[in-house]
């Protein structure tokens, strides 16, 4: 959703928008060669508030959507539902010191220039970072049995997953040279 600089004001100004999944998808798909992990199914449904404070322009709402999960530990897919405030600040593009450290405050803020501002990548990106680090299907999860790959949490394996790892018999063969 593009907004016109002229017409945010110092008056909180409400609107509700629809952002398409197609960027956030691709967003998440950049740099995966393997399954994808989290996938938007929904489009990013966004109800935001902004105004003016000089020339910085202040947005918070919040987002809500659905995203397709692959489970990290059984593999299995699962809906997430995705509901998380945002907040961010746009201040004028200007110059910029070269070697100037960030601070904690600095983290929140975004940079515009021009006539308009695009705030569908910047509810795309708070999305993103609102998404779980690792997803799982629920907190009890037994995942895939690592002798046999059936699922744990649909059938009780009888697999002996005590076996030691045949990738550290090598040390458990060696044996410390005699104290002297």
């Amino acid at each position: 959703m593009k907004i016109r600089l002229e017409d945010i004001s110092e008056e909180p100004t409400h609107k509700t928008f629809a952002a398409t999944s197609k960027a956030v998808n691709e967003r998440l798909a950049e740099g995966r060669h393997e399954a994808e992990e989290f996938r938007l199914t929904n489009p990013l449904a966004v109800d935001v508030t902004y105004y003016r404070a000089g020339d910085d322009l202040y947005f918070h709402g919040s987002l809500v959507t659905t995203i397709s999960a692959s489970c990290a530990r059984c593999l299995e897919k699962y809906a997430l539902p995705l509901e998380t405030p945002f907040e961010f600040v746009l201040v004028p593009e200007g110059p910029q010191e070269p070697d100037q450290e960030l601070q904690d405050d600095d983290l929140a803020l975004s940079f515009f220039s021009g006539k308009e501002v695009d705030i569908e990548p910047l509810c795309s990106e708070q999305a993103i970072l609102a998404l779980p680090t690792r997803a799982l299907c629920r907190e009890d999860c037994q995942g895939i049995c690592a002798v046999c790959g059936g699922d744990r949490n649909n059938d009780a394996c009888s697999c002996d997953d005590t076996a030691p790892d045949p990738r550290w018999a090598t040390l458990r063969e060696w044996k410390p040279p005699p104290a002297s």
